[in-house]
């Protein structure tokens, strides 16, 4: 298991440091494509062996079933985004949005940032948790700012700037909690998340219940939660679109995870009262806040930006809830989220392509112009909204499901309610986009059969997730959230 988790921790730097001195476009695509596949292969082993051993601990290193549900929605996304880049990247250098010399960077970056999100997911240890989060900060940051123009920079001047106050306070926090351990007489494990665990029972309650405020701030700015949220359209419109698809499916999910394993030891201290208040409430206020911006929006990129906000709002309810099936729903939204997103980002970067613009004003009759990224496009749309049978509509069903079951009549009512809103807001920008006249400048376009790939497997994915759990993840599911809940 070691040597697993190594591989898939020094693969991805291994192919960015070949990546950086390749001059020619095809090698630097071959290479990435096969480092990606064995990546996620890797990864994938990793989460089998999990279901077989339970866990794996080390001095430095753990991974449980909690981990291996991340790990898988970075597995997917790793490969589709790399397999999506390839003609995405092409066609930005055909058009003059980027040059060959930005190729290699791009690509050494976007395995950077792999690298930063599995040590998030694999470390065992609080401090290093928090320095692999602030590592997928660097490696993301750079992402955006990839085309080097006004917008972009200014993109990632905000992101950076935000997130590391947001991640400073998310170190202050991981300093107060090391202080209690050291006050319970813990510091032989400085910050071992598994040793936490043990005497979280022990530690002061008012100096963690501290801890805790600091760490939720910091770590719920880089969740894009609200409102701590405003980094995050800027950085996802401006950023290319497999990256926007691995910053909203992948790297948010990573964030969320090293919430909630902090938020695993402070239950232990200080109960679950103030905690489920807190991020119902922060859940809440997320999906609010998302609303005007879905329902009156410009840039198409920008209007998934706030998607993802309003999700995130979802996944911390079902943490502020707290019943098993709560934890359960929130962490299957995860995955489901994750899916469905990226896939969006990589359409609509096909679309902005073609058409040559974000505006959705100026985006009309995408059925005519492109009929399979038309038809994919609006099985994102229905899935991202929670539209039944597909994947999106199981979690929420669950979530809304457990909200009831908690007698939680006024939140399930209050859930429903805005995310009709947030359903009305982007079926009624999806619609116009795809089914309206089609704008005289525009020809019937020809789409990279590799771009459809890469899209057609998480479309694939997101229908079969809405008619099909298989019971191996089911068992992933129902064991990360006992972990969750302290089992």
């Amino acid at each position: 298991m070691f040597e697993l988790i190594l591989a898939a921790l020094v693969l991805p730097i291994v192919i960015g440091l070949i990546t950086l001195p390749q001059k020619k476009l095809a090698a630097i695509r071959y290479t990435n494509l096969a480092g990606s596949a064995l990546t996620s292969g890797i990864i994938l082993a990793i989460i089998g062996k999990i279901t077989e051993i339970k866990v794996f601990s080390s001095e430095f290193l753990y991974v449980d079933y909690l981990s291996a549900v991340l790990l898988l929605v970075v597995a997917l996304l790793t490969f589709t985004a790399t397999l999506f880049s390839l003609p995405y990247m092409e066609k930005e250098v055909k058009e003059g949005h980027a040059t060959e010399k930005m190729i290699p960077r791009y690509y050494a970056l976007l395995n950077l940032f792999t690298f930063a999100m599995v040590s998030v997911l694999v470390v065992g240890n609080l401090g290093l948790m928090w320095v692999a989060v602030e590592g997928t900060t660097l490696a993301s940051a750079l992402l955006v700012a990839f085309y080097f123009n006004r917008s972009a920079l200014e993109a990632a001047w905000k992101y950076v700037m935000i997130c590391t106050v947001g991640i400073c306070l998310a170190l202050l926090g991981t300093m107060i909690l090391y202080y209690a351990q050291v006050n319970a007489g813990g510091e032989t494990q400085a910050l071992n998340w598994l040793y936490l665990k043990q005497i979280s029972h022990t530690l002061n309650p008012a100096i963690v219940k501290l801890a805790f405020v600091f760490i939720l701030i910091g770590y719920g700015t880089k969740a894009g939660l609200a409102p701590m949220h405003t980094w995050l359209p800027d950085a996802h419109s401006q950023a290319p679109s497999p990256v926007s698809g691995l910053l909203s499916g992948a790297l948010l999910s990573c964030a969320f995870y090293a919430l909630i394993r902090n938020v695993i030891i402070i239950q232990g201290t200080i109960g679950t009262e103030f905690i489920h208040t807190v991020l119902l409430g922060l859940g809440i206020l997320s999906i609010m806040l998302a609303i005007p911006f879905v329902l009156i929006q410009h840039d198409v990129k920008r209007l998934l930006a706030y998607s993802s906000v309003e999700h995130m709002g979802i996944i911390a309810i079902g943490f502020g809830i707290g019943s098993h099936l709560a934890v359960y729903a929130a962490l299957l939204h995860i995955i489901n989220h994750a899916i469905a997103k990226s896939a969006l980002f990589y359409l609509v970067g096909i679309i902005s392509q073609e058409y040559k613009t974000r505006n959705i004003k100026e985006i009309q009759g995408i059925a005519r112009v492109m009929p399979a990224v038309a038809t994919m496009f609006m099985i994102g749309i229905l899935a991202i909204t929670g539209t039944p049978p597909l994947n999106i509509f199981i979690s929420k069903f669950l979530l809304i499901n457990a909200m009831f079951e908690s007698k939680m009549w006024l939140l399930g009512g209050l859930t429903l309610l805005l995310l009709v809103g947030v359903f009305a807001g982007l079926m009624n920008y999806a619609l116009k986009m795809t089914f309206s006249s089609v704008p005289e400048k525009m020809k019937r376009a020809n789409v990279s059969p590799v771009a459809l790939t890469a899209i057609g497997l998480s479309i694939c994915l997101l229908i079969i997730g809405g008619l099909y759990l298989p019971p191996f993840l089911s068992e992933i599911l129902t064991k990360a959230a006992d972990i969750v809940i302290g089992g």
